[in-house]
């Protein structure tokens, strides 16, 4: 890299002396013709395209340089990021590792707990188990001893019965002999019985408190058999209940231990997530390594950065002598050309104290680049220092995580690492070597190509001045051409203002059609406005009549269904009126043969008439006596005025309203011929 810097600085030396040989010829031509920008100016750029190629190829290893600085400080850019995105992604997996080491411990530590609630289970079960088989067998002795008792209480039973049965035998023999005893004669007899009767009865309450204890036996025996078999059932029950205990103590054995092999499941897939986290933490070391050996790699490109720099400050140093030479070039031309070209002369001072201006200028510009590639330097260099930094602090974590891990697994990747980092050592060792044979070729190439741009730079002098001969027989010829470019400049000028007015105009009247239209728009808009106003009222106005016709209906269907009910009870009354009138004729017709036998009955007929008026003033339709008729009546004027009043608010029902009231005057008139025909009678 060092070869390739000192030949590009050589390379960049002498393209900078051409580049300045010809800027100083350039100049004072250029300053003449600033003024005439036109088509010399494109001439110019047609000449200075086929003169400025080698400027432009010297110029080349510049843009290298800062495309390589570019690039480094692109790499350096991007190293930051990975390392962030490492970072994160570090720390995401710290995060990840411990909670999984969290949870792998939680998950031991509920391990760790099933075991002992088996280990307990299990006791607790294996305690049960043998006091539920010790209480067995001293259940199976005591049922075994209940059952020899049984036994022998059921021969001591039959025996027991075989006597009771044998004294009942004796019983019946006795008695039979006090009956003979009875029935014999003579004194003899009677001394016999008198000596022979009382050990018979002794026997007999003798037989009789043994039955009797017998007796007493055989209930004791019964409570006995009665409480061993309610022993008998109560421990039949607690052996259930102990076999349902120990089947419910299997079945969550089985269930813990189903839980233990899920335990042991999510063990085995923490520890193959700790493996890839491993395998994963292995891949980040690795690209950190690699990122250490691109920040040495970019390091050594800062190193070329500065020897670069340096030579650039041995080219200003070299530049400065070549304008010293240049300052006695100039004296030395200024005394050959004064007798004949004093003007010229003149003029190419003017040309040369612009040119040391503008050198200084570059100058001045170069330092200012020097000074911002020393402050990107200084950035780099502190870039450089986070970076160092930062690869701490991740070595530092991978510390940490690999304390985490086993201690043999550590052993055997420092080992590993080690055995790395030799390995790439030598990697570098040899890849130096083979870079430096490179740039010592590439050194002698550079040199052969230092002598022939020295050549080249002889043979473009001359060239030069072939040029500048050129350049003022041409210089004339477009002179000539300028005054006619500007002759017609003047005329196109003319008619584009021309042009400019007639659009004027134009926008002028457009601008009044459209004010135009506006106001005519406006016009519309409030005519609208208007009418929508009026359609608002008559709609409201229709929503109004609706409402009116709707409230109309609702009347006349009331209406209509109080002149039905009125029509019904007219039928009702017509009825009741029939079956009056009938009524009426059976009491005419009692009336009569009241009459008829009034003249032999006299005292009979006061009490038949009594009882007839009692009849009649408790029959059915009792309703239609004096005090009905006369409230039916004032109902039915009550009814008819508020019909009189409904019928004013609404026209329509006055046909119904008279109908219903010709209905109700026909039942008034009945009611008060009825009325006042019982009032006769």
């Amino acid at each position: 890299m060092k070869g390739n810097t000192n030949t590009l600085d050589m390379s960049l030396k002498s393209s900078n002396s051409n580049q300045e040989k010809l800027e100083q010829t350039h100049q004072p031509l250029q300053k003449e013709h600033q003024k005439h920008q036109g088509p010399v100016h494109q001439s110019k750029k047609s000449l200075s395209e086929s003169h400025n190629e080698d400027p432009e190829k010297d110029k080349t290893p510049q843009n290298c340089r800062e495309r390589d600085l570019e690039q480094v400080a692109r790499k350096l850019e991007m190293a930051h990021e990975e390392i962030r995105r490492l970072t994160d992604e570090l720390q995401g997996k710290e995060k990840v590792q411990s909670k999984l080491d969290s949870a792998l411990e939680k998950a031991q530590l509920e391990i760790e707990k099933l075991k002992e609630n088996l280990i307990k289970l299990k006791e607790n079960d294996s305690i049960d188990l043998q006091k539920a088989k010790e209480h067995n067998q001293r259940l199976d002795e005591e049922i075994l001893a209940l059952r020899n008792q049984v036994r022998s209480l059921d021969s001591e039973k039959k025996v027991l019965g075989e006597e009771v049965e044998r004294l009942k035998r004796g019983t019946c023999d006795s008695q039979q002999n006090k009956h003979l005893g009875n029935h014999s004669p003579g004194k003899t007899v009677g001394t016999e019985q008198k000596v022979e009767y009382p050990p018979s009865g002794e026997k007999l309450k003798y037989q009789q408190e043994e039955v009797q204890q017998l007796h007493q036996n055989l209930h004791r025996l019964q409570t006995l058999c009665s409480s061993a078999e309610k022993e008998l059932r109560y421990e039949r029950g607690k052996n259930y209940d102990l076999k349902q205990h120990n089947s419910i103590l299997q079945e969550e054995s089985i269930k813990i231990k189903i839980e233990l092999k899920q335990a042991q499941e999510k063990l085995l897939d923490s520890s193959k997530m700790c493996c890839s986290l491993t395998a994963e933490w292995k891949h980040c070391q690795q690209k950190i390594r690699e990122l250490e050996l691109e920040v040495l790699e970019q390091a050594q490109s800062i190193k070329s950065q500065n020897n670069l720099q340096e030579m650039l400050a041995q080219e200003k140093s070299k530049v400065a002598d070549a304008e010293d030479k240049i300052l006695d070039l100039q004296q030395k031309l200024e005394h050959a050309h004064k007798v004949n070209l004093t003007d010229t002369c003149i003029l190419e001072k003017k040309q040369l104290e612009e040119r040391i201006k503008e050198a200084i200028e570059n100058e001045a510009k170069i330092k200012q680049q020097y000074q911002e590639e020393q402050q990107k330097r200084k950035l780099l260099d502190q870039n450089m220092n986070e970076l160092q930094k930062q690869v701490k602090i991740l070595q530092e974590k991978e510390s940490l995580l690999e304390m985490t891990s086993s201690q043999q697994q550590i052993k055997l990747q420092q080992q590993k690492a080690q055995l790395k980092e030799l390995e790439n050592e030598k990697r570098i060792s040899d890849e130096h070597l083979k870079s430096n044979q490179e740039l010592s070729k590439k050194l002698s190439v550079l040199q052969q190509e230092k002598e022939a741009l020295c050549e080249e730079n002889e043979h473009l002098l001359k060239q030069f001045d072939l040029y500048m001969r050129n350049y003022n027989q041409k210089y004339q010829y477009y002179k000539v051409k300028l005054h006619r470019v500007k002759d017609r400049l003047v005329d196109e000028v003319e008619l584009r203002d021309e042009r400019i007015k007639q659009l004027e105009n134009e926008v002028g009247a457009l601008r009044q059609q459209m004010e135009k239209e506006k106001a005519f728009q406006h016009q519309i808009t409030t005519q609208n406005d208007i009418l929508l106003l009026e359609k608002r009222k008559l709609l409201e106005q229709v929503t109004e009549q609706e409402t009116l016709i709707n409230s109309n209906k609702w009347m006349i269907s009331s209406v209509q269904s109080r002149v039905l009910v009125l029509d019904e009870e007219n039928k009702q009354l017509q009825k009741n009126s029939l079956q009056l009138t009938q009524e009426v004729d059976l009491l005419e017709h009692i009336i009569k043969s009241i009459q008829i036998h009034r003249g032999e009955e006299t005292t009979v007929c006061d009490i038949r008439e009594s009882e007839v008026l009692n009849k009649i003033m408790y029959l059915p339709n009792s309703s239609f006596s004096g005090m009905g008729s006369v409230e039916s009546a004032g109902s039915l004027q009550e009814t008819e005025e508020q019909r009189l009043e409904e019928t004013v608010a609404d026209p329509k029902s006055l046909k119904s309203l008279s109908c219903s009231q010709n209905s109700e005057a026909g039942y008034i008139n009945m009611a008060s011929v009825k009325e006042t025909h019982l009032i006769q009678k």
